[in-house]
């Protein structure tokens, strides 16, 4: 089979392969001996048929699975050989066929993948914020346990730090209900909101009262719509604006700082007192500050590899992206979501190419290493301590499941990304509280 290979400049390629009439007769000509065999056709005894009928009737449907499956085996096999990587799935150029020609040339477009050069080097510094929990963190998160485990009780008119709980109804800046718009209960504390005149006109609710609240109006840490239980679809509906009514105030009365509240923080005598609460909250926290730092420093270090220049070869891609999938999108769909496809292709080619070169792979011993950590982490949620060898048999059930399996070899593969990226890029300390290292995500995010 004779190929001929051509791209142009921007990774466009085209893909001609001419194949004979001789490379597949014999083939074809075997098949039809074996239907006249097998064919059952009125007026004739099984396998005495004609030929010249057999022929008719099934000479072009094997001949057309013959050669396009000599095509789909070259195809790929000239890909291999030439070393060629490609974006996408090869798409056959529509034309004419001749089964009765000495030969056929078939043309497919395809992507070529492009060859990235990456700078990996601890020569580039990527800011690394080191935090300690401060004495004012430690409060609030004590704060934050004695509210979480206090006593709850139903009262008429609220206090500063009590709970509202009501129906919630999407509506316009002007108030204005919006038609087919989602319908919720949920609940929020004063402490979450933001403003002086709010919180006093919240206050001022009796049950059975209405006030149209901003999704701004809430503290920049507290997601509305997280609370209230949106889905994806529902959250593209939502305006931003809600109009709450008032069923319930609820008070808190913060529960006591003693053995009880201790023992089922902990478990039983691991804490005694409040400085052995606040030890046990400043090592949380300390954690937590850490595996954010990490986070937000994987995040720069991505963006400055998505400074990496290269091409795609966006017109074949575009092209393909109106014939895959099980609902193929047209050309106005295609060009408004280009740009995060783009986007993502791009990282997508970037993190082949770091776990290609540096070899970041998921082992089996690995993976199930792994799921038996998240086994034994998630029992502990509810309670219940596994050892490694318990939780051992439950992770491998769950890597039975190929899904499964795929989900969590592919959150072990990006935790080992993340580590890598820690060592490999240098780091430019900076000393910070995490309340301002919030503030600087928010600013990187916006």
């Amino acid at each position: 089979m004779n190929a001929n290979w051509t791209v142009d400049a921007d990774l466009n390629a085209r893909l001609s392969l001419t194949i004979e009439r001789s490379e597949y007769a014999e083939a074809v000509e075997k098949q039809l001996t074996d239907y006249r065999k097998k064919a059952r056709i009125p007026g004739f005894r099984p396998g005495m048929a004609p030929m010249t009928l057999i022929r008719k009737q099934y000479e072009g449907p094997i001949t057309a699975d013959e050669i396009n499956k000599r095509l789909q085996d070259e195809l790929y096999a000239y890909l291999e050989r030439e070393k060629i990587d490609v974006l996408g799935q090869p798409l056959p150029v529509a034309g004419d066929v001749d089964f009765t020609a000495e030969s056929n040339t078939f043309v497919f477009e395809l992507g070529v993948a492009p060859a990235l050069e990456l700078e990996v080097s601890d020569k580039v510094k990527i800011p690394f914020y080191v935090m300690e929990p401060t004495e004012k963190d430690l409060d609030k998160e004590v704060e934050n346990l004695r509210q979480r485990y206090g006593g709850m009780s139903e009262v008429e008119t609220a206090g500063d730090n009590d709970l509202f709980y009501g129906h919630f109804d999407i509506v316009t800046k002007k108030g204005e209900v919006v038609e087919g718009a989602a319908h919720k209960h949920g609940r929020f504390g004063l402490n979450a909101v933001n403003g002086r005149s709010l919180k006093k006109d919240l206050k001022a609710l009796a049950k059975g009262d209405s006030l149209v609240l901003d999704v701004s109006d809430f503290e920049k840490d507290f997601d509305l719509y997280q609370v209230l239980g949106f889905t994806a679809e529902e959250r593209a509906l939502a305006t931003g604006y809600f109009r709450f009514k008032l069923e319930q105030i609820y008070h808190i009365e913060p529960a006591a700082l003693n053995a009880e509240l201790f023992d089922k923080l902990f478990g039983e005598g691991v804490v005694v007192d409040e400085a052995g609460l606040r030890a046990k909250i400043k090592e949380e926290l300390t954690q937590i500050y850490q595996r954010d730092a990490e986070q937000h420093f994987f995040n720069l270090a991505s963006d400055k590899l998505m400074e990496t220049k290269f091409k795609l070869p966006a017109k074949f891609l575009k092209k393909w992206m109106t014939t895959s999938g099980e609902k193929p999108l047209d050309s106005a769909e295609v060009e408004a979501q280009w740009p995060q496809t783009e986007k993502a292709m791009r990282w997508q080619l970037i993190e082949t190419k770091l776990v290609k070169d540096h070899h970041i792979h998921v082992h089996r011993e690995e993976l199930v290493d792994f799921v038996t950590g998240e086994v034994v982490a998630r029992m502990r949620q509810f309670g219940r301590e596994l050892s490694a060898e318990e939780a051992q048999p439950v992770a491998l059930n769950l890597l039975k499941e190929r899904a499964q399996a795929e989900q969590y070899s592919e959150q072990l593969l990006q935790r080992k990304l993340m580590q890598f990226v820690l060592g490999a890029f240098g780091k430019k300390e900076i000393k910070a509280t995490y309340a301002d290292f919030v503030k600087e995500v928010n600013k990187t995010q916006k």
